[in-house]
């Protein structure tokens, strides 16, 4: 079974190590609001509020601050700025459940998981690319493909 270590070692050619593999987050949030080919600022702001309640819950569970909101910001702006790469993305959903889910009270990663889904879910609620819509066009087919990818990534026990 792979250990969050070597988790860990499979991120550092993206530039994530250390305490960075908590905001990984970020990177899937960032890739639900590209999903539509644009990432409008209706959905920058829900990915930021995302950060900050992120980092609030990191440093409430750890006892003390241990993350500056500064070093989140920068970390998101690195993978917000232009579409983050997909071979990243791939690789986050292939590690999250490790990273960020596994060993953890069950109730902590069903809120974890929870954070996430409903981000994604304001974040493509949030801006449409063109008006009008239909009834069933509020989010575009590669949103909806992206959330039900991320659904299933995020109910998946990591393999051993």
């Amino acid at each position: 079974m792979m250990t969050f270590t070597d988790a860990l070692k499979r991120l550092r050619p993206y530039g994530i190590s250390g305490h960075e593999v908590y905001f990984i987050d970020l990177v899937l949030l960032c890739e639900m609001s590209w999903a539509d080919g644009m990432s409008q600022q209706a959905e920058r702001d829900i990915i930021f509020d995302y950060l900050y309640h992120h980092v609030d819950s990191i440093n409430r569970l750890a006892g003390c601050k241990v993350i500056e909101y500064s070093e989140a910001r920068e970390f998101l702006n690195r993978h917000l700025e232009e579409p983050p790469k997909p071979e990243l993305c791939e690789e986050i959903r292939n590690l999250i459940q490790i990273l960020r889910l596994q060993n953890r009270d069950e109730m902590v990663a069903e809120q974890i998981r929870i954070d996430i889904l409903n981000a994604c879910i304001d974040i493509a609620a949030s801006s449409v690319t063109k008006y009008p819509y239909g009834s069933s066009e509020r989010f575009t087919k590669d949103e909806k493909e992206y959330y039900h990818k991320l659904v299933e990534t995020l109910r998946e026990k990591p393999a051993s």
